[in-house]
Order: structure tokens, then sequence, then C-alpha cells
């Protein structure tokens, strides 16, 4: 099972990494290229650390596990009310979630355990140890959606509730022996969650809608490269993502309702140009957009105000960098909370 999460894991590598290598390192102090206050805080990780944006500051809010090898803290993901943050904090072999107050972030909860029994040798790792990763906190705050491996070959989509008490559920319908999601996010409404869903064997994902009440599946995106990391507008009417051309990606997005599209898919409209911007996350009022964006050598935090031109369609203005030489973990994504 370890080998088969390990190649999910290198597919969403190498989705971003022909425009710059994902860099790792002792934590240091970070400059605030703008010092701007863009409202809200955002959450991202660097280094294995889950870190802060807010009024023009940053804050480290975990250290992640004192031994780093094959340990971090990632993907961040904050609650409707912007107190609290559900992380992923991968371990040797497997992940766990975590919830953790941003006012008081010293005493962060585990919501699963998926450590194996040590003392039962190879066999625990074989029954015990699960992944529990990309967890994303539901519009009413009580449920929490996430991938995981259990019951699953490939990693598939499960919800629990914001406290991890009771027994995960699985939400999807999909063959698991060739498929995989990624990056889980719900409509604002909490009736859908957007994923990447991965063929496997051919290792190029395309974002999927999944209606939870019906079980059904809309795919939103036939990118001949692939598409990644969706994330649904507070308003419902659009889904921004990531999609792959050769070497470039770009932050683009689709209408969610189905009479706005021309064709079998909707239309993508492209937001940057930069060939180099992944991991879109909205602000809580849908004004504005960050991303992550490589225009040197580092991976740092961009955020833009969102426009309609005159034909309805969103594009981007004013585009800020928040970080200067960060290097955020680009894979780990971004988070805006109130």
């Amino acid at each position: 099972m370890a080998k088969k999460i390990l190649v999910v894991l290198a597919l969403a590598v190498a989705a971003f990494v022909a425009v710059g290598n994902l860099q790792r390192g002792s934590i240091r102090t970070l400059s605030v290229a703008t010092n701007a206050n863009v409202g809200g805080k955002i959450a991202y990780a660097i280094s294995g650390s889950i870190w802060m944006y807010a009024d023009g500051k940053l804050d480290q809010l975990t250290h992640g596990p004192k031994d780093k090898q094959d340990k971090r803290d990632a993907q961040p993901s904050f609650s409707p009310d912007g107190a609290e943050i559900v992380y992923t904090r991968f371990d040797e072999g497997f992940s766990d979630l975590y919830r953790l107050n941003v006012s008081d972030p010293s005493k962060p909860v585990a919501l699963t355990n998926h450590r194996p029994n040590t003392d039962t040798g190879g066999a625990g790792y074989v029954n015990q140890a699960l992944w529990a990763m990309q967890p994303a906190w539901s519009p009413n705050g009580e449920r929490i959606a996430f991938t995981s491996d259990v019951r699953t070959e490939y990693p598939g989509l499960f919800s629990i509730s914001a406290d991890g008490e009771g027994t995960p559920r699985k939400l999807e319908y999909l063959d698991h022996s060739v498929q995989t999601v990624e990056h889980p996010s719900w409509s604002p409404d909490g009736s859908k969650i957007a994923v990447a869903n991965y063929i496997t064997g051919k290792g190029v994902g395309q974002i999927w809608a999944l209606d939870i009440a019906s079980g059904k599946w809309t795919e939103l995106t036939d990118s001949k490269d692939g598409a990644y990391d969706p994330a649904w507008s507070p308003d419902g009417e659009w889904l921004a993502f990531t999609m792959r051309d050769g070497a470039s990606n770009n932050i683009y997005a689709v209408p969610t309702d189905a009479q706005k599209w021309t064709g079998k898919y909707p239309t993508p409209i492209q937001l940057t140009n930069d060939s180099a911007s992944r991991a879109p996350a909205w602000s809580p009022d849908g004004n504005r957009l960050a991303f992550i964006g490589l225009q040197d050598t580092s991976f740092d935090l961009y955020a833009a105000q969102v426009t309609l031109n005159a034909q309805g369609n969103p594009a981007l203005e004013n585009i800020q960098r928040l970080t200067d030489k960060a290097n955020l973990d680009a894979t780990s994504g971004l988070s805006w909370g109130k």
C-alpha cells in the first residue's frame, strides 16, 4: 500500500516540477515583500511546518515533527469561521489529520490515529498504517473531507466529523484499482465536492465534481496535460484550478452552471499567464484570489483582485507578491480564512 501512495504523491509533484524544484531546508526569518493587508488569513506550508499570513505579518503555527526524516506538516484548511485549522502530519509510512486553534496553536489535537504498533514488526505497518491527507473543512463546519486509502487500493474521498468522532464515511464511487482523487474542495452550499481525479495508469488528472446526495460525478475539464488544485468560489459560480500545458502551469477558472457551457465541458478561462503558478485559494468574500507562484528561484505567495469583464468572466488585477523568497511548499496548497 505504501508504494501505491508514493505513486500518487509522485503524480502530484510531477505536475509542477517542470517549472522548478520544491525546496526544503531549515526554518529561517522571512521577509514580506509588500506588507499588504489583504483581509483575513492565508495558511500554507514551508519546510514541514504550517505558516499563516495575516495583516501583513507571517506567523509560524507548527514546527512539524522533531524528526524531519519523511515527516512534515502540510495541507492546511481553515474552519468556516477562520478560528481553527485542520492539517496533515506526514510520518514514516502513514499520516494523520490534526486540528489546532489559530490563537493557541501549541496544542494540536489528533483527529485520526494511523500510527502502527511497532511491537508487531512489519505486520503493524501492513495492517494499521494508513494515509489521511488533504483535508477540507465543510462550509457548515461539521465535517472534514479528506483523501485516504481506508479500504481502497488508491486513495479515495472520505469525510470525518470535525471532532474526529465516529467512523470516516466513504463519499464516492470510483474504481480504485485505477483511479485516485486529490485536493477536495467543497461547494459553498456543501452539496458537492470537487477533486482532481487521476487515472493512475495515465498520470493525468482532470477536475471532477461529486454530487454528494446522488453520487453522480461531473467531469469539468478535458486538459491534454492535466488539471488539478480545484478551489470552489464562495458564490458557487466558479471553480478555479491549475492547468498544465507542457511545461507551463497557470490558474484557470470554469463556470459551474452547465447552462453556461458551450459543449460537453466548460471553456477554461485563463487567470494567470506566468507559466509557473498553482494552488488557487479564494478569499472568503470571493473578491480576491491567492496562489503560489515561481517568479525567480522561490515559490512565493501572491494575491490579486478578482474582477468580471464585459462577458461576465473573471480576471485578475493588481497582483501583489506577499512573501519574498519564502520557499512555500507548492504541492501543499493554500487556504484563505476569515
